[in-house]
């Protein structure tokens, strides 16, 4: 069956929208006001070779945050710097929305592998001096893995220098609320192994770490959205694996 065209929202779906993502969690960081009619963009217009292969972008509840959140920042002529971009959970918007999108993926054997030691100039060595938004989803964890790195405030500093006064990160990543046992981190990484096809083990990060390292960066966090990390999370036994979205602002 043919992918339905994309439609912009008009002043009936787009409200609703960002309502839903501003009620995610209670607790979340009020922000500015939202761009103006941001596109809607349903999972059905991914590549057909992406749905086939990640099913998971179209019911799981980060990709479905994602499509929610990112088009309030996105504009015409911004130059967007998608760092491992991957399966493309952001592609379409970036697209659509008639921004430059820098593409900056990280090396397959260098991150799963460990092959050699990479520092972030080398890993982003294509990226031009300075971009208006980032978006990290996904990788935050494998970009400092594959540096074999165990100080992440450099990396973070080296970040915050591509933006300028005003630009802003969007990260995105796993993570584990507390309270996790560890035979729920167990089944974590067991099941997210069979959807993505390679082993996430040891990789999350607390969610309060992450709003650390950006903020001891100088960034200020505008926006945090908790939501879980795969669909039927309590029912399949993972009520703690949770899916974490950050908006920082330079």
């Amino acid at each position: 069956m043919a992918a339905r065209p994309h439609r912009k929202a008009g002043p009936r779906c787009a409200p609703p929208a960002r309502d839903r993502a501003r009620q995610r969690a209670p607790g979340d960081i009020a922000m500015g006001e939202p761009r103006d009619a941001p596109i809607a963009w349903p999972p059905s217009c991914y590549p057909a070779a992406i749905q086939d292969r990640y099913q998971l972008l179209e019911c799981a509840p980060g990709p479905r945050a994602l499509r929610e959140l990112l088009p309030r920042y996105l504009r015409p002529g911004i130059r967007v710097l998608d760092i491992g971009c991957g399966i493309g959970s952001g592609a379409c918007h970036i697209a659509a929305s008639g921004a430059h999108r820098i593409l900056a993926e990280l090396p397959a054997g260098t991150v799963r592998g460990h092959i050699v030691e990479r520092s972030l100039e080398d890993y982003l060595e294509a990226t031009p001096p300075q971009v208006d938004l980032i978006l990290w989803t996904y990788s935050f964890h494998d970009c400092l893995d594959a540096m074999r790195t165990q100080t992440h405030a450099p990396v973070c500093a080296a970040v915050a220098a591509l933006l300028p006064p005003g630009g802003h990160l969007l990260l995105m990543d796993g993570v584990f609320a507390p309270g996790a046992s560890a035979a729920e981190i167990e089944r974590t990484y067991i099941y997210m192994e069979a959807i993505v096809g390679h082993c996430d083990r040891g990789r999350y990060f607390p969610p309060e770490s992450i709003a650390g390292l950006f903020t001891g960066a100088g960034f200020t966090m505008i926006e945090q959205h908790d939501v879980p990390l795969v669909a039927l999370a309590h029912y399949l036994g993972l009520p703690h694996a949770r899916t974490a979205l950050f908006v920082f602002v330079k």
